[in-house]
């Protein structure tokens, strides 16, 4: 999958959301929720790592598996791409000028 493949499933995830909500959500509750929402993912990727660490308690640990880690981590991605669309972030762009900024300090720190 292309980071453009991503985008385009975020965009459609977006409307089907915002057709299914009520139509008195407002822009600003639906940041709030999806804010929220990415809070709840990252809990539930945090368990998944702490499980399969061997550092979860037993009834945790029962479930763990790498399925389970991998959509955790998808689950973070597509909250946060989410996120992005409705603060009008271009996560490509965003994350081009962010690499060039670290690999900047990286260069500067080898030099």
């Amino acid at each position: 999958m292309t980071l453009e493949d991503l985008q385009n499933f975020i965009n459609e995830q977006d409307t089907l959301f915002r057709s299914a909500k009520s139509a008195s959500q407002t822009e600003r509750e639906r940041v709030l929720a999806r804010t929220v929402k990415i809070s709840e993912e990252l809990g539930e990727l945090c368990d998944v790592v702490l499980a399969s660490m061997g550092d979860q308690r037993s009834g945790k640990l029962e479930v763990r598996d790498s399925e389970n880690l991998s959509g955790e981590f998808a689950d973070v991605i597509i909250t946060t791409f989410l996120l992005a669309k409705s603060m009008n972030v271009n996560v490509s762009e965003a994350l081009e000028k962010k690499i060039k900024k670290i690999r900047e300090r990286h260069n500067k720190q080898l030099a």
